[in-house]
């Protein structure tokens, strides 16, 4: 009896550490799939929000068609989410195109 619930108890382990393995996971802002997803997973991370952000500017901008923004600040989390935050509209985007709305918005280029 004892094997079979210390047995139990490590499967429970293990089972619970997978979870928040995979919780963790998706949970990172650069896999969040909408601007929604993405302002919940910053609030976790806000490193990997942060590279996120920077690596959407140069996805956006190495595309081309783009319109040009002019930064003014280098640092730009801050006033993105916030901006973010107050434009629900952004909310069921694809993540990279509500931040680069709120880029465009922010930092437009005169």
């Amino acid at each position: 009896m004892m094997r079979r619930s210390l047995l139990v108890f490590c499967f429970t382990l293990m089972a619970g550490a997978a979870t928040a393995q995979n919780t963790t996971q998706q949970d990172a802002p650069f896999e969040a799939a909408t601007v929604k997803d993405f302002l919940a997973s910053c609030g976790r991370d806000t490193s990997q929000c942060e590279f996120t952000l920077r690596l959407t500017v140069l996805d956006k901008l190495n595309a081309g068609d783009a319109s040009p923004i002019c930064l003014k600040d280098v640092h730009t989390r801050e006033p993105v989410i916030a901006w973010l935050k107050v434009h629900p509209e952004t909310h069921p985007m694809p993540t990279e195109d509500g931040i680069f709305a709120a880029y465009r918005s922010l930092y437009p280029c005169p």
